[in-house]
């Protein structure tokens, strides 16, 4: 069994099963996977450039310590992002946003979440001037569970689109909808049913879940016609290959 067509394939922070998350390294396992997007984490270092990770904090995906809002892009970039993860991805760094959407370009597509809380206006601007640089609108999807984000990338950024994250209700969508116009809603799986599906094709909403590990459920999924799902492995897509030792 393959995934039904049209089936949006979303790698979360890569495919950040198989190799270390939001680096070069876990993109392009996605990609050659088969995944359409990438989804991943944007925040600001102290000299406001925006880079990939998902922590507030270095500590867990490198062997520095601290906070990134912190740290300079030159310290940032001598920072290993790889090797926690495994050996061979010793030469892995966290990305810039520039270098994801020049790797990105002809390949696939870049989910972008806004981690940053503190500096979010800035953070905002800065993402929306690399977007434009890049000539990447077409390319992108944000993402935040923060309206006043999406509120602030709509003023931005007219064109691009947009999707609320939701873990726990969505209460307050239809006027989020009407206000930012969202193209999609990106749910927790734990929260999805066909209520919540019938409601979003109304507003005339794709669904994207997150985050979905287990073939089973996927096949679940895909029987509601949900419009992608998001995973950290890849290989959940081909049924046959999942739980496997790979040579």
């Amino acid at each position: 069994m393959t995934p039904r067509r049209g089936l949006i394939r979303f790698a979360h922070r890569g495919a950040s099963a198989l190799a270390p998350e939001n680096t070069i390294a876990a993109f392009q396992e996605a990609y050659d996977r088969g995944c359409e997007w990438i989804e991943t984490d944007v925040r600001l270092t102290a000299d406001q450039v925006p880079v990939l990770l998902h922590d507030e904090r270095v500590d867990r995906t490198t062997g520095a310590r601290g906070e990134l809002g912190a740290m300079s892009l030159r310290q940032v970039l001598r920072l290993d992002a790889g090797s926690w993860f495994g050996r061979k991805f010793l030469a892995e760094r966290i990305p810039t946003l520039d270098e994801a959407l020049e790797w990105s370009r002809g390949r696939c597509g870049l989910n972008l979440e806004l981690k940053e809380k503190k500096r979010r206006p800035e953070a905002i601007r800065q993402i929306a001037r690399r977007l434009e640089s890049h000539r990447a609108l077409d390319a992108v999807l944000i993402s935040s569970f923060a309206p006043g984000d999406l509120l602030g990338f709509r003023a931005c950024l007219p064109r691009v689109r947009l999707a609320w994250l939701a873990s726990r209700g969505t209460r307050g969508l239809k006027p989020l909808v009407r206000k930012a116009g969202l193209a999609a809603l990106h749910p927790k799986d734990r929260i999805v049913a066909p209520r919540l599906l019938n409601r979003c094709r109304r507003l005339g909403l794709a669904v994207h879940v997150w985050v979905v590990n287990r073939p089973e459920r996927l096949r679940a999924l895909e029987k509601m016609e949900v419009d992608g799902v998001m995973t950290d492995d890849p290989r959940i897509f081909s049924y046959e290959t999942m739980g496997r030792e790979e040579g």
